[in-house]
């Protein structure tokens, strides 16, 4: 006796689509695993090479300081 998938994936054009009962994950958790995928396509997209994206990086830590460091400095 086969034992049923808790999910069902299918091809629809270029739409793959992933059935799967509500009870298996809550919400929260398929949000963050769907902005896992969203950001793992990102980077396989990416052509950044470790430099620049060390910089970028830096770049972003220089301007969010900017912006609350008014909360921890005097």
């Amino acid at each position: 006796m086969l034992e049923k998938s808790t999910y069902n994936i299918t091809l629809d054009g270029q739409n793959l689509i992933i059935k799967f009962n509500k009870n298996i994950l809550d919400q929260e958790s398929l949000s963050k695993f769907l902005e896992y995928l969203e950001l793992e396509t990102i980077r396989r997209r990416s052509h950044l090479t470790e430099e620049q994206a060390t910089a970028l990086a830096d770049e972003i830590d220089r301007d969010t300081w900017l912006k609350i460091k008014h909360k921890f400095v005097g």
